[in-house]
């Protein structure tokens, strides 16, 4: 099982190393094919400082969005040996587990009215969170599992997610842009052209084909997440709305503060908003926007870097929360 397990890992890269080809090989059509023909230094010099620029951002939130954790859940929600002992000896799980939630803040339940517990990793799911297969663990905020990026995109990570989008549609819009021209005298078989070699026609030609492509999919890919942060939803949740304790069917969705607040809970504020840098609010635990805590609540909570003066939180535990999350193996 552990050797299918590193098969598994190793698979799993394999889309990444797509990516960084394409990548590399675009980099080659631009730097190499395109700019070689390109009639004066001062042109070479704008194309060359002006697509760096977008490569360099592009890449480095492509690293972020691989690399950062997607947020694994704090170890209070995770059963201790004696309440594991406790749950198997029991015949009534549910009301065993709704005990046991009760120290901790959670409101989302499942269809059945009962407390979100994760038979996998043995811990109540904190609000928003859902067990990945592929990453063998219960994710904060769980959107989805992205293969493109071999990492599960959770509370952590979602705004490098974003943003990743966000930069390879800047990045393939301006491939696209530059090498359309040089692309149709190509076409066209302009005669200052005809003396380029034949592998560099076809890297300008193909570039900008696979540049468009790439822009038109992940601009709507972009749009459609640009969507779910304006009404603080997940892709998850886009399928099958998250249910409350004692909630209504057809009720709003329980989370949503508003478009600008919304935004803000995933891109923060400031100059760094839409920069590759964690800029999120939060902890990925505390979502409930309906009321304050009262004073003495929130003083336990901001001493554990659970609240601010900004948070909106409802919390239901007099327990505070260790919130370093546990690391899967």
């Amino acid at each position: 099982m552990n050797i299918l397990h590193q098969i598994q890992r190793v698979v799993q890269t394999i889309p990444v190393l797509i990516i960084f080809s394409i990548v590399l090989w675009s980099y080659y059509a631009f730097v190499v094919s395109l700019c070689g023909v390109l009639p004066s230094p001062e042109m070479k010099t704008v194309y060359l400082m002006v697509y760096h620029v977008v490569f360099i951002v592009f890449c480095f939130s492509y690293l972020r969005a691989i690399f950062s954790d997607s947020g694994g859940v704090p170890p209070q929600f995770y059963l201790t040996a004696p309440e594991k002992e406790e749950l198997d000896r029991t015949t009534d799980s549910r009301a065993f587990l709704e005990v046991v939630g009760k120290r901790l803040p959670i409101h989302e339940v499942t269809l059945t009215n009962a407390v979100r517990y994760c038979e996998v990793c043995l811990c109540i799911k904190p609000d928003r969170a859902h067990h990945c297969s592929m990453c063998r663990r219960c994710v904060l905020k769980m959107d989805h599992h992205c293969p493109w990026i071999n990492n599960c995109v959770g509370f952590r990570n979602y705004k490098f997610f974003v943003t990743f989008l966000l930069y390879s549609c800047v990045y393939t819009i301006t491939v696209s842009l530059f090498v359309a021209p040089w692309a149709v005298f190509i076409w066209n078989r302009e005669e200052h052209m005809r003396a380029l070699p034949e592998m560099d026609k076809f890297n300008i030609m193909i570039v900008f084909f696979v540049a468009t492509m790439f822009f038109l999919a992940v601009s709507g890919l972009w749009v459609f997440h640009a969507f779910l942060t304006a009404n603080n939803k997940s892709t998850l949740e886009m399928g099958r709305a998250p249910r409350m304790k004692n909630q209504r069917i057809g009720d709003k969705n329980p989370y949503d503060k508003g478009c600008k607040a919304n935004c803000g809970d995933v891109y923060g504020s400031g100059v760094c908003m839409f920069c590759p840098v964690y800029t999120s609010r939060g902890n990925g635990v505390l979502f409930q926007p309906a009321e304050r805590p009262p004073g003495d609540m929130r003083r336990l909570l901001s001493s554990n870097g659970m609240a601010s003066d900004d948070d909106e939180v409802i919390y239901n535990s007099e327990v505070p929360l260790n919130l370093d999350p546990v690391m899967s193996a």
